[in-house]
């Protein structure tokens, strides 16, 4: 299964077998990484593989194994975060691994560049058999234009499933928006922004032929913060 089906069958894993990832397994995962497409190339980014010992979380399901992410502090990093990690993210679930974006978890001997978990492991759930089984906000929800193109958007995954992103339609060209009209999403802090990374994660790789990224001077939209621009 390549990383665009996957989109359509992916889900957040909470159950994991007691065994741990091989290191062939963990070589390609490594290598994947280091090819995967960056939104911002010029932010650094790494990850490090770390054991269940050396992380805190009140969660019950933390796999043996987990991918501690490093980065700066700013608006593009967390971004940045969420577009490379969900292409992993896509990778590990396209090889038959499970995984699941780790909000709560923290490593408390990182150093001070630490930013996020991403937990994987031999999962004990299936994926899903389809889109039926996803609970998404309708395409009408997502873009002033209701566009099927944005379908791999819309089934992105979100801290607390709270879907924060917009688009609206300029000629050819697509502005994105992160919503922060509600408490929930002020309340997430810069998880929201991982998510905005994540949503453009799934256009990229559902469209990596002819995904670009920019900024520019976009209209001011009430309730919405200016991410950028693509073309699909």
């Amino acid at each position: 299964m390549n990383l665009q089906e996957t989109i359509y069958k992916r889900k957040s894993h909470r159950s994991f077998y007691e065994q741990w990832v091989g290191e062939e397994t963990l070589a390609d995962i490594r290598a994947f990484f280091d090819r995967a497409k960056r939104l911002y190339p010029e932010i650094p980014l790494r990850m490090e593989l770390v054991e269940r010992e050396q992380v805190k979380c009140i969660l019950p399901f933390v796999p043996p194994q987990c991918i501690a992410i490093y980065s700066e502090d700013s608006t593009e990093a967390w971004e940045n975060i969420g577009f490379v990690f969900q292409q992993l993210d896509l990778y590990l679930q396209s090889i038959g691994l499970g995984s699941c974006w780790l909000g709560l978890g923290k490593l408390p001997d990182a150093e001070s560049d630490f930013r996020m978990l991403l937990a994987f492991g031999h999962s004990k759930e299936a994926l899903r058999s389809g889109k039926a089984e996803f609970k998404r906000k309708d395409l009408s929800e997502i873009a002033d234009v209701e566009d099927a193109r944005l379908e791999p958007a819309r089934l992105a995954p979100s801290a607390i499933n709270n879907q924060p992103w917009f688009f609206v339609h300029e000629e050819e060209k697509l502005h994105v928006y992160c919503s922060t009209r509600f408490l929930r999403a002020r309340a997430l802090g810069k998880m929201i922004l991982i998510d905005m990374g994540i949503c453009l994660s799934h256009l990229y790789v559902s469209y990596p032929e002819t995904f670009t990224f920019w900024k520019e001077e976009a209209p001011e939209q009430k309730g919405l913060t200016y991410i950028g621009t693509i073309r699909i």
